[in-house]
Formats: C-alpha cells, structure tokens, sequence
C-alpha cells in the first residue's frame, strides 16, 4: 500500500481486506492469441501477375501468435489457371507459414519462411489437343520483412524473399520491395479511418532445370483505403514492366501481366479482440 493508506483506520483497513481478490487484481494477458480474416477480392494478383484468370477470388488466414515473438499460420485463397495453357489447374493455393516477429517501440523485425502448396493439380492438361503432364509448381521461399512506424501517420518496410527453387521449376529466386502505407490524420466519422499504400518490388530468377531464363522484372502496386472497425475496403492498381512476350514465357498467358485495377473486402480480428 502507498504511504496515504497507511493511515487509515482500522476499520477502513479491515473493509479493504473485505474486497474480493479478484476485484483487486487484473488479470494478466494471455501469451497466445489468434488473428483470422476473411477477404474477397475482384482479381487476385500476385507480383504484378494474374493468379485467378482476371477472375474474383475469395481468401482468407487464420494465424496462432506466441509470447509476442512466435507466429504460425496458414493463408487459402481460390486461383484460375486454366489448362488450355498447360496449367495443372490446382483447386486453390494454400500458404503454409510460420517464423519470428518483434516490435522494439518502432521498429518491427519478421523473419521466416512459406511454403506455396496448390491442391487438387491436375495430372494430364491439354495443349493444342495434345495431352501433356503439367509441372505441379508447389515451392517454398524463407523472408525477412523489417518496418518502421511513424507513430499513427503510417510506416515504412522492405521485403526480401528468395526460393532456390521458383515454382518447382529448379530456378532460384529473389523479390524485394519497399512497401509503405500513410493513415489520414482524418476522422470523418468515428471509427472510420482512411489511408493510402503502395509497393514498388523487383523479382531476379535463374535458369529453370528445362534451361529456360525466367526474366527479372518490376512491379508495383498503390491504392487508397477505408477502414470501419474490423472491415477494410481497398481500391488497389497493379502493373509491372514485364512484356506481353515475356508474360506469356514467365506465366503461360500473355495477358496475365498487365495493369490492373480491382476492389477487396475485407474482416480482420483477433480472439483478444472479441473478448
């Protein structure tokens, strides 16, 4: 007790000791809580290339975090490849992932790796009439994706990841970014944020184990969003630098590189949240 309690009465100090325990104790966090979301999204874009043939796709995460420092989770979202252009058109794309991450006051440190598994991949595609086994592309990338936080205004981050082996083609590699996101110091209506983003990356690739040069090229993404409690809207651009004939080299489909613009919904929480 501090020094003015220990004056009090007797009969005071009595009715104190009187108050239930758990009236007077807080109770400590948990280390572990759990982060989900779900999203729909009008085209689902991945490094400037199309992943569900300028389709819609629905996603969606769920993720176990640890004692602030560990994390694991799993991410799903519906994908197009259509076997026309000899894909093994999988069912969907599931993202199995896990590493470390820590806030020291601004700065944010993720280190980890993922591994890209795509379900359901046919075992005989059709090119020309012709039947051929598509190459199932399942692959894994480690990263590491350090930020800084400019208090509520936004932040500012890079990305780097690197596979020795891009879409099981036997290829090594690399895609980094800077990545930044500003809030609008704004309150139109309480609880409702807005805020603006983009990314600029650039992807470096070897030679398949067919000995086919996959090309390097830029990306780069910006867009504007509104936020109400758990639910995003985001209006997002796409594009990169890479050529209808390099598309076509790199992704099978000549039109899959381009700009693009699409819309997600989306609703993000966590179980401590919720409590």
């Amino acid at each position: 007790m501090c020094a003015a309690g220990l004056s009090v009465s007797g009969a005071a100090f009595a009715a104190d000791l009187a108050v239930p325990e758990a009236a007077i104790i807080e109770t400590a966090p948990s280390p572990i809580d759990v982060a989900f979301g779900v999203k729909f999204t009008s085209e689902y874009v991945f490094r400037g290339i199309q992943q569900a043939d300028k389709g819609p796709a629905v996603q969606g995460y769920a993720e176990v975090q640890a004692f602030d420092w560990i994390y694991a989770g799993v991410w799903a979202s519906s994908v197009k490849f259509p076997q026309g252009y000899g894909f093994s058109d999988p069912a969907a794309e599931i993202d199995v992932y896990g590493g470390l991450r820590h806030t020291w006051d601004a700065i944010t440190l993720d280190v980890g790796g993922l591994y890209y598994w795509y379900p359901g991949e046919a075992n005989l595609a059709f090119v020309g009439g012709v039947p051929v086994k598509p190459a199932h592309i399942d692959y894994w990338e480690i990263y590491a994706k350090p930020s800084y936080a400019f208090g509520d205004l936004g932040s500012i981050g890079a990305t780097v990841f690197w596979t020795a082996d891009f879409v099981n083609s036997g290829a090594d590699a690399t895609y980094a970014s800077v990545v930044g996101k500003l809030n609008v110091p704004y309150e139109i209506y309480p609880d409702v944020g807005l805020y603006v983003s983009g990314e600029f990356g650039k992807q470096w690739a070897g030679k398949t184990d067919a000995g086919f040069n996959l090309p390097n090229y830029l990306t780069w993404n910006a867009g504007f969003g509104i936020t109400y409690k758990a639910i995003t809207v985001d209006f997002r651009y796409s594009d990169s630098d890479l050529s209808a004939r390099e598309c076509g080299g790199f992704s099978g489909v000549r039109t899959w590189c381009g700009d693009r613009y699409m819309v997600g919904v989306s609703f993000d929480t966590a179980l401590s949240k919720l409590k």
